[in-house]
């Protein structure tokens, strides 16, 4: 088997590296003592500009409130759904795999927007280099946000409450199908012939005549996504491929899986920079189950298992 790494560019050699951290604490340590010895500490900042304490975090909490509130038919129906989901599914364990499943990609979606809005800001902000690595204001800006979350305990708890309020109103607004996110749906019905499935579609309801003489050799090569609709894709990531190699004994596959990201469009400024700009790949394990009817592939993959 073949392997190839693709590291970042340009490789930014150990001494730069070290120069960097060095100065970088430095400046720490320079901006804390300063701070520590004027008047207006960082830990009374919040106090100076008479905000009451817990108003910040009060706010948060209302503003993630209301955000749950408009998503709240969506996040009923989610839960009945998965119920019902767990009612019909005789192994448990096939349950939970498929509801971790939806739970890596509900939280890879969200953690993801702030690490690509941050690259965009990185590559985006104005100033001299800092040892050819930052921008200069980028490094100020996060000099002040730290030492305004490390002094700040009003400012902190007001992060967490707000952090928490939009990861729940983004999953809300996946499980809603809006705010332009029709291709991170998170909702467990989808549409089969005009009628609404419960997780999952059955093999039988899906089942085409095709089938009846599947070769597995044929499914050997590599595939090119075209089009995605449902939960289980990341719209951040493109020029996805599929690289399966049959086993010796022909029961089983690797899946080489190949993605580039983030998309263009998803990071206009950095996308070119990312350290899986030429690509990444992922390997999955597959089998074939002699029980399982003819087209029935078992793969496992990201810690989870799926049918095919």
């Amino acid at each position: 088997m073949k392997l190839t790494f693709n590291p970042a560019s340009p490789i930014v050699s150990e001494d730069i590296n070290a120069q960097y951290a060095d100065a970088f604490v430095e400046l720490i340590e320079k901006v804390i003592s300063s701070s520590s010895s004027s008047a207006a500490s960082p830990g009374n900042f919040l106090s100076n500009l008479n905000i009451s304490e817990g108003s910040l975090s009060f706010a948060a909490a209302v503003c993630g409130a209301i955000g749950v509130a408009i998503h709240a038919g969506a996040w009923s129906e989610f839960f009945t759904n998965l119920s019902v989901m767990k009612d019909n599914v005789a192994d448990p364990t096939e349950f939970w795999d498929a509801f971790n499943f939806w739970i890596f990609f509900a939280v890879g979606h969200p953690l993801l927007q702030p690490i690509l809005w941050i690259s965009d800001v990185l590559h985006g902000s104005p100033g001299p280099m800092v040892f050819d690595l930052v921008p200069a204001s980028f490094l100020l800006a996060n000099i002040m946000f730290i030492g305004l979350t490390a002094f700040s305990k009003e400012f902190r708890n007001a992060l967490n409450v707000a952090a928490l309020s939009a990861f729940l109103t983004y999953v809300g607004a996946g499980l809603d199908g809006q705010g332009g996110l029709g291709d991170f749906n998170l909702q467990l019905n989808d549409s089969y012939k005009g009628q609404i499935v419960k997780g999952c579609p059955a093999y039988e309801d899906v089942r085409q005549p095709s089938m009846d003489n599947f070769d597995l050799d044929k499914y050997q090569g590599v595939w090119y996504e075209q089009k995605f609709h449902d939960w289980t894709q990341f719209k951040e990531v493109y020029d996805t491929t599929l690289d399966i190699k049959l086993t010796a004994d022909r029961q089983g596959w690797i899946d080489d899986f190949g993605v580039k990201g983030p998309a263009p469009d998803s990071a206009k400024l950095s996308w070119d920079k990312s350290p899986v700009a030429n690509g990444a790949h992922y390997f999955l394990f597959g089998r074939v189950d002699k029980n399982d009817p003819p087209g029935v592939l078992r793969e496992k993959g990201f810690g989870v298992g799926k049918l095919h």
